[in-house]
């Protein structure tokens, strides 16, 4: 090989391998997303008035709204959302940093990041539009957009990039989603939105209220 190929040759390995991203990095990534997300929820609970009994319920959520809400069957009981997402969250990080490492040039790449872009800023605004705003109708939109989101991001994985382990990587948001969505359709059309001042839309079915306790 001459020395002109070798060089031509080099030039196109730094074009097209992308730069190689750490376990660390990862670890920042998600540290940078629940900062914003958890400071998004706090300052949206003061600016809209909307204040929990303490300064954890304004964060993180305040639980004794969502425990208020007419929830369905189907909803899960507060104390699992925070294992489940984390769950969640490592699993896709872990295959969004394998996407990462993939050469640039790799058939939908770009497509499953830029999907995963907009994955985490439903994720990171969730909190606020749902919790801090009052807004069942948010919830059920973000829950059905980051469910859309994570289909197609499936899709890309398995025909795109045909990565089962990317694909698997998404497995228990799927699972997680199906789920909620589910949860949050029946909590929209059966609770006021206070943000929206609309609904109730419909008058629950006793048989698939969830007694509260």
């Amino acid at each position: 090989m001459s020395v002109a190929t070798r060089v031509k040759k080099r030039i196109e390995d730094k074009t097209t391998t992308a730069p190689r991203w750490r376990w660390y990095h990862g670890v920042a990534f998600y540290a940078i997303v629940q900062v914003l997300t958890f400071g998004l929820s706090g300052l949206t609970s003061a600016v809209s008035g909307n204040r929990g009994k303490n300064l954890r319920d304004n964060i993180f959520g305040n639980a004794d709204y969502f425990r208020e809400l007419k929830q369905s069957v189907f909803s899960p009981p507060s104390w699992v959302f925070a294992p489940a997402w984390t769950i969640n969250n490592i699993l896709v990080i872990i295959g969004t940093w394998r996407v990462l490492n993939k050469s640039k040039d790799t058939p939908g790449r770009n497509t499953f990041l830029a999907l995963q872009g907009a994955s985490w800023i439903n994720y990171t605004v969730f909190s606020a539009a749902y919790f801090s705003l009052r807004s069942p109708i948010n919830a059920f939109v973000l829950t059905l957009s980051m469910f859309v989101l994570t289909i197609l991001s499936g899709l890309v994985a398995i025909f795109r990039l045909r990565d089962t382990w990317v694909a698997l990587s998404l497995a228990t948001l799927f699972i997680w989603l199906t789920i909620a969505l589910t949860a949050a359709t029946f909590q929209a059309a059966w609770n006021e939105d206070e943000l929206y001042h609309a609904g109730p839309f419909v008058t629950p079915n006793k048989s698939l209220l969830k007694e509260v306790k």
